[in-house]
């Protein structure tokens, strides 16, 4: 009887042995059909794309000229300071936090507990860690904001010269043809004048949609609909502002006091108790979940009853010791950081003002060999080639000055957003403690 009965089970388990191996056939097959039984698309032979782009390039109208787009488009003027503080109003974020700031303000704990300062202090330390937060999201929004100002009179500049350079190359051809028609060999043939034209008119075309990209998201970024379609007519202040740094040192020292994320960590610090223990452990987390990981409860289930009802946790003070420390740890290498980051930015501002005064100097030299081709032109095209030469080096020479001068200017922007100061320039001070306690 037990063998028949072995016999059966042996006979069963084969049985679904071979059951799951047909399953999971089954499942193979039908792994490689096509998704949801979607049929593919029928086999075709290949046909050439080349003329089909060349038959519909030949069908489009010829688009409005960038030179003629940038006459009409609408500009308002705008200065840097109403740039940099136009941003730092319309930070989403920032005002969301500041929102939140606001009703634990105007909200009071009506429970009555045990002690009622616990929540009145934790109020405070929260909203403390929501001011700072605020402006350091403000002091982001502002640098961005102004690194695009720049940019966008940047653009505007180099649309300058493109369009003096196109008009050079128009003359330019226009000369070279008449001179081909009286039969005058030509130094170069006529298709590469025609060549450098449309490679002129190619990168006048592309700086314009540049121009348009910077402007869409700076408009935004300033708070403007998306409908608006406006040109920002940027103000460079030549001669104000972005001067060179004299003194590193002070510079390192006004930004390791006033920078907001230091001062929120040196806040979190100084106000660290039980009472606020939770609040620390939340702002560790959004460092990283596994700094807020909590010290092991103890074994006997009686203690933390006990320390609820008279609101005392054992080892309480050892937790908040662990993560008082590691806040420390976080502010050293944030002022770490923050000094590089000063320093880096000083040293690019003062680099970048002699880069400014030298791409000066060699674009005076430019324009004094145009000068001296000018009073010594003969008549011909060797003359005419030599000057429009001569003209395109200059255009050169003088861009690089825009390049440099406005590296400059977007290095003392960037020295600012390190020291944390942009946000102050605007008024956003409000609640800011007198000093540091815990340095």
């Amino acid at each position: 009887m037990r063998r028949a009965f072995f016999s059966l089970a042996n006979g069963m388990l084969l049985l679904a042995l071979a059951g799951c191996s047909l399953s999971y056939c089954g499942r193979r097959s039908v792994s490689h059909a096509a998704p949801h039984g979607e049929v593919p698309p029928p086999e075709v032979e290949r046909s050439p794309q080349e003329p089909t782009v060349q038959q519909l390039a030949a069908t489009l109208q010829p688009p409005t000229s960038p030179l003629e787009a940038g006459a009409k488009a609408v500009y308002r003027a705008l200065s840097p300071r109403e740039c940099q503080c136009l941003a730092a109003k319309h930070a989403p974020l920032a005002d969301a936090l500041d929102e939140q700031r606001k009703r634990l303000g105007a909200s009071r704990d009506q429970s009555r507990c045990f002690r009622e300062d616990k929540s009145e202090k934790q109020r405070a330390f929260q909203a403390s860690m929501l001011l700072y937060s605020a402006l350091e999201i403000r002091d982001r929004a502002a640098g961005s904001a102004l690194e695009a100002y720049y940019q966008i009179a940047g653009a505007e500049a180099k649309n300058d010269l493109l369009t003096l350079g196109v008009q050079r190359g128009i003359e330019t051809l226009r000369r070279a043809e008449e001179l081909k028609k009286l039969g005058i060999a030509l130094p170069s043939p006529l298709e590469a004048y025609r060549r450098r034209l449309v490679e002129l008119q190619l990168q006048q075309a592309q700086n314009q949609l540049t121009l348009e990209q910077l402007n869409g998201k700076l408009r935004l970024a300033l708070g403007f609909g998306a409908e608006d379609a406006w040109r920002i007519q940027a103000d460079l202040g030549v001669g104000s502002g972005s001067e060179a740094v004299t003194d590193i040192e002070s510079a390192v020292r006004l930004g390791l006091s006033n920078r907001p994320q230091l001062s929120l960590l040196r806040s979190l610090i100084a106000d660290l108790d039980r009472d606020t223990l939770s609040s620390s452990r939340a702002f560790l987390q959004s460092i990283s979940p596994l700094l807020a990981l909590s010290r092991p409860g103890p074994n006997c289930k009686l203690l933390p009853l006990l320390g609820k009802l008279a609101h005392i946790r054992p080892g309480q003070e050892v937790e908040v010791e662990r993560i008082r420390d590691q806040l420390r740890v976080f502010l050293r290498e944030r002022e770490r950081e923050t000094e590089a980051e000063i320093r880096e930015a000083a040293y690019e501002v003062n680099a970048r003002r002699e880069l400014v005064v030298l791409a000066g100097e060699a674009a005076e030299r430019r324009q004094e060999r145009i000068l001296d081709l000018d009073k010594q032109r003969a008549e011909g095209l060797r003359g005419v080639a030599e000057l429009d030469q001569a003209h395109m080096e200059w255009y050169k020479a003088r861009g690089e000055v825009i390049k440099e001068f406005l590296g400059w200017k977007i290095a003392a922007v960037k020295l600012k957003q390190a020291q944390g100061v942009l946000p102050s320039e605007c008024g956003y001070v409000e609640g800011l403690p007198c000093e540091n306690r815990c340095r």
